[in-house]
């Protein structure tokens, strides 16, 4: 929790630092590459994901699509479809390609694997999920930096400040690729101190929020060096 008297930042209404921004003003070619990590994708409440995303791809930018579930959803919307069929997901290939990616990372990064399993431990410690369920985040975390870097996506952005910012988290500290999320709210402000939103602020190139109020929302569970990091996105 942040104290009382520090000086209030700068609240700023535009976000200088977007998956688009991030992509297009890179000097490298990976720069202009992006992932979008979604829980559910595509989904008929997602729309407007579907849509900031492509917006980006309007810019010129490769865009990534990855959900940890979903590709059995029932969609009517025709553009949802194609969505589906340009999503790659996380748990569609079961258990062992999970396992096989850990092992891999445990074998190669062994430094890297073991501050992500760390991690793991210290984030599903004080939770208000199931403990085992930060180890499966953790096996998806692997997975997804692997894809990654076969793709070499230079930035990854996730929707949502539960379980999709701490894949995210887990996945840049095995990879060293930065990445960002949009938090939506409410359910992120209700359960913060167990989602560990501290965490997930501190170690983001940035944070959007959907408004002010969830602006003044992330900040009460950010640390104040971090608070420059959340800004408004419209």
């Amino acid at each position: 929790m942040v104290a009382a008297h520090h000086a209030r930042p700068d609240a700023g209404t535009v976000l200088p630092q977007s998956p688009m921004q991030v992509a297009a003003n890179g000097p490298q070619a990976a720069q202009r590459r992006v992932a979008y990590l979604v829980n559910a994708y595509p989904k008929v409440s997602h729309s407007f994901i579907r849509r900031e995303i492509h917006a980006l791809e309007r810019q010129g930018c490769s865009v990534t699509r990855v959900a940890v579930r979903g590709w059995g959803e029932p969609l009517a919307d025709p553009a949802d479809k194609r969505e589906r069929d340009v999503t790659r997901y996380l748990l569609k290939g079961g258990l062992l390609p999970l396992l096989k990616a850990a092992a891999r990372m445990a074998w190669q990064r062994p430094a890297r694997f073991w501050r992500a399993l760390r991690l793991t431990v210290r984030l599903g410690w004080a939770a208000d999920r199931p403990f085992p369920i930060h180890f499966a985040y953790l096996l998806q975390a692997c997975e997804l930096a692997l894809w990654l870097e076969q793709a070499q996506i230079g930035h990854l952005h996730a929707h949502f400040g539960t379980n999709p910012a701490e894949v995210a988290l887990l996945t840049h500290v095995l990879s060293d690729i930065p990445y960002s999320f949009t938090v939506h709210g409410p359910d992120e402000f209700d359960r913060g101190v167990y989602l560990h939103l501290d965490a997930k602020i501190a170690s983001a190139k940035f944070v959007a929020a959907v408004n002010s109020f969830t602006r003044s929302q992330l900040l009460r569970r950010a640390h104040h060096a971090d608070w420059n990091k959340v800004k408004v996105v419209h």
